[in-house]
């Protein structure tokens, strides 16, 4: 709060208390009091006037100088009437009710809001839970009755299958750390479950698979690094070196694991159509598709941006590097316990 705005806001006080200060020594000076007193009550008024203007000054300048720190420190904005001090004066009453009435009403909302999103999420966790009993069944179907159309039935219900999961995940996300539970487990077995929810398109593919080094024990949500890796896996397969006459080459995807002094690392290296240089650093980016999303196939660019989030909810940390062209590694970074109970996970 500055001075000049402070004395321009009450200019018109001002204004006034110095026509009546000329006022009264007018009258007084008609009263024939000697000037030496007129400047004395003068003297007084214009003082006591002063002394006025300035503590008046001051505790307006330090409570909302107060006010103003609370609500830059504050990430809550809605708690700011709360832990405000109550003013003196009655304009700063009046604002810390309006402040309260504010607050109480974003509060109700909030809660509305999240009450509402907790009852979408519980729909949709139904959701996917009642429509997989009928995937399942349609492929436990096309198992019985193998022929060229059903397989290709079963190829798009697998396609289904994986979009359900992502569906579920995608809901999951804004309170994912919730449904965490972190237990020890090894870097193969998170690989051997997302191999198994890929294996069909996987096969189609003729991927060749290699490990190396997998069985480095981590302590992690089992189910959702195994969806992570699974995003990825369906990214290899989408963005693999189309097959052209007499130059096929092998799909090759690479699964290697090492150990640093605080973290563990699992590398998934393919040898696909890279990523250009300029779509690189934005592919986890939400609804980012890219040069290679428009171009080879569709792609709602949901998968990396969910496989970013989850990461940064269980405290790993997820990069990506490509050579255009030749080859596209992404690498999951496993925090040390300690940094995990740190964490709260």
């Amino acid at each position: 709060m500055r001075l000049k705005s402070y004395l321009t806001d009450r200019i018109v006080s001002l204004a006034c208390l110095a026509a009546a200060a000329s006022l009264a020594a007018l009258l007084l000076w008609l009263a024939d009091v000697r000037g030496i007193f007129i400047l004395f009550v003068e003297a007084i008024f214009c003082g006591a006037a002063f002394a006025s203007l300035v503590w008046d000054y001051a505790r307006r300048r330090a409570f909302y100088r107060r006010l103003f720190e609370l609500s830059d420190q504050l990430e809550e904005k809605t708690l700011l009437a709360e832990i405000s001090e109550e003013p003196q004066f009655l304009d700063g009453q009046i604002l810390m009710e309006i402040l309260r009435r504010n607050s109480k009403y974003e509060n109700d909302r909030i809660a509305a809001m999240e009450q509402k999103n907790r009852e979408y999420r519980e729909y949709l966790d139904s959701w996917v839970h009642e429509i997989k009993t009928p995937i399942t069944s349609a492929g436990l179907m096309i198992e019985n009755d193998k022929n060229r159309t059903t397989l290709r039935i079963g190829d798009e219900i697998g396609k289904i299958d994986a979009l359900v999961e992502q569906v579920l995940y995608y809901a999951r996300s804004t309170e994912a750390e919730k449904d965490f539970k972190v237990e020890k487990t090894t870097l193969r077995e998170i690989v051997n479950l997302a191999l198994k929810a890929y294996s069909r398109p996987l096969i189609q593919s003729g991927a060749k698979i290699h490990m190396e080094n997998l069985d480095i024990p981590v302590s992690a949500d089992i189910k959702s690094c195994s969806f992570t890796v699974g995003q990825i896996i369906s990214n290899a397969v989408k963005y693999r070196k189309p097959d052209r006459e007499g130059t096929k080459e092998p799909f090759h995807l690479t699964f290697s694991g090492s150990q640093e002094r605080n973290e563990v690392l699992l590398t998934v290296q393919d040898n696909g159509i890279g990523i250009p240089g300029r779509d690189i650093s934005r592919i986890f980016d939400k609804g980012f598709t890219g040069e290679n999303g428009r171009r080879y196939t569709k792609s709602t660019g949901i998968g990396l941006y969910l496989c970013r989030k989850l990461c940064g909810q269980m405290n790993i940390r997820i990069t990506a590097e490509s050579v255009p062209g030749e080859s596209t590694e992404i690498t999951l970074e496993f925090p040390a316990e300690s940094m995990i109970r740190e964490a709260g996970l």
